[in-house]
């Protein structure tokens, strides 16, 4: 996907941050790049330990946005492991859409500066709501498809 860009041409895809990065609009301060590495071994082992819900769903991820340890594509690789984590462990997907985009971000910056994950969790549970509906409005075409499959 970044084959031939800037990125691909100085070596940076795939590997953590060389450079400080910083969040367009907020003063939150990121994980330095020195400290990346460190950072994510503990999120890891945290994680391992964790008993695996929506709160250590919304946990992880609000400290995996706080570090940061890519130059581009956070936001997606967080999103994007969200969802694995839910598939992981049995627990409904959590798709962050347009509808609840900024509430997200609100929440996760709450999250990130206070400790308190309990605006992302709710955010992270109408997602999952909006989700489900969505699905729901699909089934009729879905089960229709698989009749005409068997």
């Amino acid at each position: 996907m970044k084959k031939g860009t800037v990125d691909d041409e100085i070596d940076n895809i795939g590997k953590w941050k060389k450079y400080e990065n910083r969040l367009s609009k907020t003063d939150l301060k990121l994980c330095e790049p020195h400290l990346v590495e460190n950072s994510i071994y503990n999120l890891l082992e945290d994680w391992n330990e964790s008993k695996k819900d929506i709160f250590a769903i919304a946990d992880f991820h609000q400290k995996f946005e706080h570090i940061h340890p890519f130059q581009d594509g956070n936001g997606r690789i967080g999103r994007f492991i969200i969802l694995r984590q839910c598939l992981e462990n049995n627990i409904d997907l959590i798709a962050i859409d347009d509808a609840y985009n900024k509430e997200y971000k609100e929440s996760l910056y709450k999250a990130q500066t206070t400790g308190n994950l309990g605006q992302l969790v709710q955010v992270f549970e109408k997602c999952q709501k909006r989700l489900d509906e969505k699905l729901q409005s699909y089934m009729s075409t879905i089960e229709q498809v698989l009749k005409e499959d068997e």
